[in-house]
């Protein structure tokens, strides 16, 4: 399979199935993988610079340094040196994804963004809430704010059909978990959402926007195709959940 994939008829964020779980195989064979131990020589510069940012370091709570000394390696190539919140920003639009490796001194080895501490959830999550530095300029809104939703989502793309669950919804779109996403980026899909709190069905046509491979594994989506009724219903639906969740 190492072969395979480094001969590119596998890609290194395929999955294998090993001792009972998913692996990908970027992880399993992880001593093969190409990603370099320290940043090479002739490190490329990106082209395009998000609006710098005036102050090094940002909170005493969060506790990062926004120096621009991180790396990103994407698609065998190496980017940077980067800010703290330009990787945020980076990141938030899809113009990188958890799966890429990020480095900055003091890191042994290269890790996935995902790994990162600084990149966690729960890091982020705190970023939200901070006025100050630019960071509000950092974090994209949804025209259509999700709120949580559980039903049985059915997937296709007139060649296989999987079976996975809504997480969160919006008159926009929604988050489908999936056991293991095979859709990129940019791919169009058939999605039938079985009934939940939303005692109707409905069915849609959706792009896929962004898929995640951690935990939980699946796909943001946005709507392309919504019959008016259903849109309507689903916006009523998130309102009413929304104020619930305002108190």
């Amino acid at each position: 399979m190492s072969k395979k994939a480094r001969s590119g008829d596998f890609h290194w964020t395929d999955y294998v199935w090993v001792s009972d779980e998913w692996l990908m195989l970027a992880d399993f064979f992880r001593s093969d993988f190409p990603a370099p131990s320290e940043p090479p020589p002739g490190v490329q510069v990106r082209e395009k610079k998000l609006e710098p940012y005036e102050k090094d370091v940002f909170s005493g709570d969060v506790g990062i340094s926004n120096e621009p000394i991180w790396f990103l390696y994407k698609d065998n190539t190496k980017f940077g040196p980067y800010r703290y919140l330009e990787l945020v920003r980076l990141l938030q639009t899809n113009a990188c994804s958890r799966e890429d490796f990020v480095w900055k001194p003091g890191f042994q080895d290269w890790v996935r963004l995902r790994q990162a501490e600084e990149f966690q959830d729960r890091t982020l999550d705190r970023l939200v809430h901070m006025k100050n530095f630019g960071v509000e300029k950092v974090f994209v809104k949804r025209r259509f704010p999700r709120v949580p939703y559980e039903s049985e989502v059915i997937l296709h793309d007139e060649k296989k059909v999987v079976f996975g669950a809504a997480r969160s919804l919006s008159e926009g779109g929604a988050f489908v978990e999936v056991a293991r996403p095979t859709h990129v980026k940019g791919d169009r899909i058939k999605l039938h959402f079985t009934p939940g709190d939303l005692t109707v069905p409905f069915n849609c046509i959706a792009e896929v926007t962004q898929v995640s491979k951690g935990k939980p594994s699946g796909y943001n989506v946005k709507f392309i195709y919504l019959e008016e009724d259903d849109r309507k219903r689903i916006a009523q639906y998130a309102e009413k959940t929304a104020q619930k969740q305002g108190g």
